[in-house]
């Protein structure tokens, strides 16, 4: 199709090349009108179907559509209701009662989820009570309570919870701070104080993060809560050996 001149000049400045005096163009009326290498058909049926699979931007104001045609649509087609077939059989529903059922397994797994996070949470708060001997008094005049402890494999919200338990149940003034492994090559760490030990300018979102650094980690938070973690369970104990020994200090050096 030959085109005008004004044509031309577009679509060199478009595209930044020469084209000849015939250059072939695809027009949609009313849609578009494109420069075209060709259809690489050269009957529409051999085309047989066409399934757009992708679309995304490629840069700003264009966009690229990825599609399949012939025999590639035939197997796409095929691969999805084999899968689709799976589904059914797996889930023992209809193919349209396919989305609505995982939506109902979705949601009874969100439920067992929570339902087990409040169970360990439970559990983590018992263990919590069972230590709560173990607390020692700090400062002159000994009446900052401290515990520093490991929870061995409690997970992170449930230390959290552990934390939060003990340095209520310790009363003003207290400082807690607990540490576990919940998994292989992971640390959780948190600190707990009270508005008392915060009143003395010991904040836990401050203290916290040196010793997560030991364990490969880091963290911060609230100035009377803070929470870490880490990659190197291995250096748990002598973390809070040295959370230990970092709290009775600034305590005693504050607490005068």
């Amino acid at each position: 199709m030959a085109l005008d001149e004004a044509k031309r000049a577009g679509a060199i400045a478009m595209f930044g090349e020469k084209y000849g005096e015939q250059v072939r163009v695809v027009e949609v009326p009313g849609v578009s009108m494109e420069l075209c290498g060709g259809t690489h058909v050269s009957n529409t049926s051999e085309i047989r179907g066409f399934k757009i699979i992708s679309e995304q931007a490629v840069a700003s104001g264009i966009r690229r559509i990825e599609a399949v045609a012939g025999d590639a649509f035939i197997e796409y087609i095929t691969t999805r209701d084999n899968c689709m077939k799976n589904l059914c059989s797996t889930l023992k529903v209809k193919a349209e009662e396919v989305t609505p059922r995982i939506e109902a397994l979705l949601e009874e797994l969100r439920q067992a989820r929570n339902e087990a996070s409040a169970a360990r949470s439970k559990a983590a708060v018992y263990k919590a009570s069972t230590i709560l001997n173990k607390a020692f008094p700090v400062g002159s005049s000994k009446t900052i309570r401290v515990i520093v402890e490991s929870m061995d494999d409690t997970d992170a919200d449930s230390l959290k919870s552990a934390a939060e338990f003990m340095v209520e149940q310790l009363e003003d003034p207290a400082a807690v701070i607990l540490g576990s492994s919940p998994g292989e090559g992971k640390v959780s760490l948190v600190a707990a104080f009270s508005p008392g030990v915060v009143g003395l300018g010991i904040q836990a979102g401050k203290f916290i993060g040196p010793i997560a650094k030991l364990c490969g980690g880091g963290g911060g938070g609230r100035p009377n809560f803070a929470q870490a973690g880490g990659k190197k369970p291995e250096n748990l104990l002598d973390a809070l050996g040295k959370a230990r020994e970092e709290i009775v200090s600034v305590i005693s050096e504050k607490a005068v």
